[in-house]
């Protein structure tokens, strides 16, 4: 059994590949680039185009199980190419936004639900992982960090921070045994925690002080554009963020109950990065 990991120099996607390589699966990785990806020893690499459906046929030749992410673009040249080349098994990297009661108004469910929906329909099996706030977000407060502060709207909002190697664990497991066909696994991290929280435990791995400077809603959404986010994105993020200050924010144990160990909490998650805060 092969598998193929997309968006391999993703932080999930990477640990993905990392989990499988552990378990000892045979692995393709691609991107678009492949000449970019850089693998542990033994696994193939292959350029793939999700939204070039010519360059699909090449990377899924001889593949029975495909880590995907992507957000509508392509998703039907993939799934017509996946079926033709007898993929049986699609676990799709989706959002917690789609298993939202405002996920028909949510600009980021409907991408997602559109990539759920194509691959539901297709003739080989599939899974969606629908994580919440991952904790490499925090990696955005970088430039901020370094000036001794954390800069963010709704600091006291309280979310499931998880770790992408949880993601990962979870995916790993499901692409090699081929279980939860047709499910979508809501997956969080051990707790809800507030920014002003994870503030205080990278204070803590880091060894400096950092304050914590609030933002209004239109100076967020400026940042976020800035760093690249799509721009339908902040809005809808920044409304769940606020909504956590009413509601409890959604915890999970299914990370334990597919991999068969707690998730990971987020101060595990800053130490394992301290050396990306430097």
């Amino acid at each position: 059994m092969t598998i193929l990991v997309t968006g391999a120099t993703g932080h999930v996607g990477r640990a993905v590949l990392d989990a499988l390589v552990a378990a000892g699966q045979d692995v393709r990785a691609s991107s678009r680039d492949a000449a970019k990806l850089d693998v542990p020893d033994g696994v193939a690499k292959v350029s793939a185009d999700l939204e070039d459906a010519s360059t699909l046929e090449p990377a899924l030749e001889g593949i029975s199980a495909v880590f995907l992410y992507t957000q509508r673009q392509g998703i039907d040249g993939f799934v017509k190419t996946a079926e033709a080349a007898g993929v049986r098994h699609v676990v799709l990297l989706s959002s917690a936004a789609t298993l939202e009661p405002d996920a028909a108004e949510s600009r980021i469910a409907l991408m997602h639900r559109a990539v759920e929906q194509a691959l539901a329909a297709a003739s080989f099996a599939s899974t969606a992982l629908n994580p919440g706030a991952f904790a490499t977000n925090t990696l955005g407060w970088r430039a901020d960090i370094a000036e001794g502060v954390v800069r963010t709207a709704y600091p006291d909002s309280r979310i499931g921070a998880i770790h992408e190697r949880d993601i990962a664990d979870v995916a790993a497991r499901v692409l090699i045994d081929g279980s939860h066909d047709g499910e979508s696994l809501a997956l969080t991290g051990p707790e809800p925690i507030s920014f002003r929280e994870q503030a205080e435990v990278l204070a803590d791995v880091l060894g400096r002080p950092l304050r914590v400077e609030e933002l209004t809603k239109d100076q967020a959404i400026e940042r976020m554009l800035a760093l690249g986010w799509p721009a339908e994105v902040p809005a809808s993020v920044l409304g769940a963020w606020e909504r956590t200050l009413r509601e409890p924010s959604l915890v999970t144990d299914v990370v334990r109950e597919v991999t068969g160990h707690a998730p990971r909490t987020f101060r595990q998650w800053a130490e394992e990065h301290r050396a990306d805060f430097a």
